[in-house]
């Protein structure tokens, strides 16, 4: 139970990192604590966006960095995330094209999505949440993750948990295709955790 507890605690900064974006402006995590490099090979950034109010139409980010802080007194308090915004693919060539465009990513001006967060506790309804702060655009928003534990190894050696948050993207500037395409946009991150001793 110990271990299991030391796995969510990680998985959740980690995770979380992971599904939002953040500017430098934002006041992030003091890194002056031990500093662990996230796997990018463990952790996968998701969108799931709802067209002509029917169509559930899902996209991920395939390039990312990151890293969470472990304070000496106790679990880890911080994460910082950065997503490649030009690693944007939804499986459609000519749609991921448009996406980089100046309508929606604009990835040259706005190369990076970027997440802080080091607020970790229960929300009311008793689940686990990673407040911070996600940037897109060049527009910084708070934005609160909730987690949920997908598949435990029976020896709780091995894990996978998921990440959820919704926005809108409009306070992000991405106001195009309105009358087509939802305003709300469901980010998950999905992570795979090893053992914690």
């Amino acid at each position: 139970m110990k271990r299991l507890a030391g796995i969510l605690t990680s998985v959740l900064l980690l995770v979380t990192a992971l599904a939002a974006p953040t500017v430098a402006e934002t006041s992030s995590p003091s890194l002056a604590s031990a500093v662990e490099t996230i796997d990018p090979g463990k952790v996968h950034v998701q969108f799931k966006v709802r067209v002509f109010g029917l169509l559930s139409i899902k996209g991920r980010f395939d390039r990312l960095l990151g890293k969470f802080v472990n304070s000496p007194k106790g679990p880890a308090t911080g994460v910082r995330m950065q997503i490649d915004a030009n690693s944007v693919t939804t499986d459609d060539e000519w749609r991921d094209d448009y996406l980089r465009g100046p309508t929606f990513f604009a990835v040259d001006r706005y190369p990076h999505i970027t997440f802080s967060g080091r607020c970790l506790g229960r929300g009311d309804n008793g689940v686990m949440q990673l407040a911070g702060h996600l940037s897109l655009r060049g527009r910084s928003r708070p934005v609160i993750f909730e987690f949920e534990s997908v598949d435990t190894s029976l020896d709780n050696s091995a894990a996978t948990y998921h990440a959820r948050t919704v926005i809108r993207r409009s306070e992000f500037g991405l106001n195009a295709m309105q009358h087509l395409i939802s305003d709300e946009v469901e980010i998950i991150v999905a992570m795979q955790a090893g053992s914690v001793d």
